[in-house]
């Protein structure tokens, strides 16, 4: 048992080890831009921290399946606005505002560090008079704002590491039962509350059509920006270092 525990130690390090290297490899080539995809040009900053997603953000691949999803949502629906509970350092948000996806942003991100550098992204960026950032995800910050009106005209995209099951529930449900919602589901972080995460399901299927998302594969092989890198590394910027396999739970508001 103590002989797994020291293996696994390790084998976390190296993989740490080696990420850091591609992040640097990056970082120094392209001046911390994110280089494909929907967000292209977006900067967002890896200075002074490290993460095991950073690879997959820089190269703009990470959690791709669900830009793909917003961009079809935006499609039938035409959001004005993006209400972003869980905004970490603002992958999703600056890329869809900075593309002009939608008209304003309101972020809520529970972690000072982590808000810092949201706050420091959005600046570099030259966003701050489309973002507005606050402390701890809530409803009844984001229903004070003068400047949001339509619910209608608004998505929701939660990662709250379960904190989901708490907001999204029969008391709140004026609040988003007409706005689009895409939530990473952390269902299987909540073992021992299963009676919260029953009731979160039903008031949601009775309210919206749904659908749910899986993480799926990427090829690194098609993707130029790290056609020099070795195999290791190439797959490695692939990884989003997910503790187990992940979805998500996409609402749409049933129609009156």
């Amino acid at each position: 048992m103590f002989f797994n525990i020291i293996i696994n130690f390790i084998f976390r390090l190296v993989i740490r080890f080696k990420k850091k290297i591609i992040i640097k490899k990056l970082s120094k080539k392209n001046f911390q831009k994110i280089y494909n995809g929907e967000y292209k040009n977006v900067y967002f900053s890896t200075k002074g921290f490290y993460r095991g997603d950073l690879p997959s953000q820089l190269l703009g691949i990470y959690e791709e399946q669900i830009t793909k999803k917003i961009l079809e949502i935006d499609k039938i629906n035409k959001n004005k606005y993006l209400i972003n509970f869980g905004s970490g350092d603002g992958y999703h948000v600056l890329g869809l505002i900075k593309k002009n996806i939608f008209k304003k942003a309101f972020c809520f991100e529970i972690n000072t560090k982590t808000r810092k550098r949201l706050l420091s992204n959005i600046k570099k960026n030259n966003l701050s008079s489309k973002i507005n950032v606050f402390g701890k995800a809530s409803f009844d910050d984001v229903m004070n704002l003068k400047s949001f009106k339509d619910l209608k005209k608004s998505l929701f995209l939660v990662d709250i590491e379960g904190e989901e099951f708490n907001l999204f529930t029969k008391k709140n449900l004026n609040f988003f039962k007409n706005s689009h919602l895409i939530i990473e589901n952390h269902e299987k972080m909540m073992k021992n509350k299963k009676k919260l995460v029953t009731k979160f399901f039903k008031i949601m299927r009775q309210n919206f059509n749904s659908e749910i998302i899986n993480h799926s594969s990427k090829n690194p092989f098609e993707i130029k920006t790290i056609k020099n890198f070795s195999e290791d590394l190439k797959w490695l910027s692939m990884s989003e270092s997910r503790p187990f396999n992940q979805n998500w739970l996409i609402f749409y508001p049933k129609k009156n």
